[in-house]
């Protein structure tokens, strides 16, 4: 059984339009492998048994189907440089979630972009978050903010535009999307 918030997620996530997504750490879960999901989930801050950890994973992948529909929201997500660099797992679980980034950012609707270590400190520093916005123009966009204490939905205008700047500012931040893949693919070519 999931926990309620995140079937609160998964509903909003499903319906939305766009999904603009900032993740320092981690790939982020609509872009995550099989293998890749597995090693975060049993290395995660929360200790989980095997069932509970494969569970997790079925979720995680029952929700990046959203991605194969149709009318498929668009994706936007930036990381932090760090996330390419860090190898979860092996290098073979690392060197395939790398290559599923970079034939992600291929298909349409979907961008990736990375900041470079060189831009330094960014409008980042916060924390990882998710920006939903919806087709409907009477629905409000909704910023969600994962913790270990709980999940967090900001709706009013104040912080949905304060995060909507912090993304903007990342996104100059960052690589222009085709020099981020090109990033992606050279270092895919020479994990080791």
């Amino acid at each position: 059984m999931l926990p309620n918030p995140y079937e609160v997620y998964i509903g909003l996530e499903g319906g939305a339009a766009s999904i603009r997504n900032f993740e320092p750490v981690v790939v982020p879960g609509l872009l995550q492998t099989a293998d890749y999901a597995r090693e975060i989930f049993r290395n995660g801050p929360i200790e989980l048994d095997p069932d509970e950890v494969e569970r997790l994973l079925e979720v995680r992948l029952a929700r990046q189907e959203i991605l194969a529909r149709d009318e498929r929201p668009r994706l936007w997500a930036v990381i932090d440089e760090a996330v390419i660099h860090r190898v979860v797992g092996s290098v073979g679980v690392m060197r395939g979630q790398l290559r599923h980034l970079v034939e992600s950012a291929q298909q349409g609707k979907t961008t990736v972009q990375v900041v470079p270590y060189r831009a330094g400190a960014h409008a980042g520093t916060t924390g990882p978050f998710v920006i939903l916005d919806f087709p409907e123009p009477t629905d409000p966009a909704v910023v969600y903010v994962e913790t270990l204490a709980g999940d967090i939905y900001l709706e009013e205008r104040s912080d949905v535009n304060r995060y909507t700047l912090a993304f903007d500012r990342l996104r100059a931040a960052s690589l222009h999307p085709d020099d981020s893949v090109q990033l992606i693919e050279r270092l895919a070519r020479t994990l080791r």
